[in-house]
């Protein structure tokens, strides 16, 4: 089973089970799935997934899916055009390319001003971790300067970039401009971090 409420649509049109080639047999998507909207599924080898449609079995195996926000008009929608939008050319190409640029930037950045930083992940879905060490895993994560990622988020926010407490999210929104702004903040950032 993969969690794919993160990762699903951020690494590709197949999620992080395409991207690292492993077929899962069920899968949960999150709200990337309808571009933020609240949508979730899950997604699975037909034997399994006929569980959940009682006219599909017959052996007392049925499992109903319920859920507050089930049959969502709006999401649905929403759901419908954000699949549209991410199967068109060149959007998973666009969307790494963007990401690649932001990454790149900020590891540059922190690289020149010296100050001990990782950036790692994908070029669309990545963050910074303020430590000296590799981070390879949750823990190696727990060594990282939670007092510098405050004071960077905070500089960052400060300059109308919203990151969140983790993570870098790149979408197929995200314009030039939103990339030469972002690189800007960074460079602040970095400045507050040095000062």
């Amino acid at each position: 089973i993969f969690d794919e409420v993160v990762t699903g649509f951020r690494f590709g049109y197949g999620g992080a089970q395409e991207f690292y080639g492993v077929t899962p047999d069920l899968c949960t998507l999150g709200k990337a799935i309808a571009g933020g909207f609240p949508l979730t599924a899950i997604a699975g080898r037909g034997d399994i997934m006929a569980h959940m449609d009682k006219g599909s079995v017959d052996d007392g195996e049925f499992m109903p899916q319920i859920g507050t926000l089930s049959g969502n008009p709006v999401a649905a929608v929403a759901g419908l055009k954000t699949l549209e939008i991410l199967r068109r050319e060149g959007t998973y190409d666009r969307i790494f390319a963007t990401g690649a640029r932001i990454k790149n930037a900020l590891q540059k950045l922190l690289d020149e001003a010296e100050i001990p930083a990782k950036v790692i992940g994908e070029a669309s879905l990545f963050d910074v971790f303020f430590t000296e060490s590799d981070v390879t895993d949750y823990r190696s994560t727990l060594e990282a300067d939670p007092v510098a990622m405050a004071r960077f988020n905070s500089s960052l926010l400060e300059q109308g970039v919203f990151k969140g407490a983790s993570k870098f999210y790149i979408s197929a929104a995200h314009s030039d401009q939103d990339v030469v702004e972002t690189i800007a903040a960074f460079e602040t950032a970095v400045e507050h971090l040095k000062g």
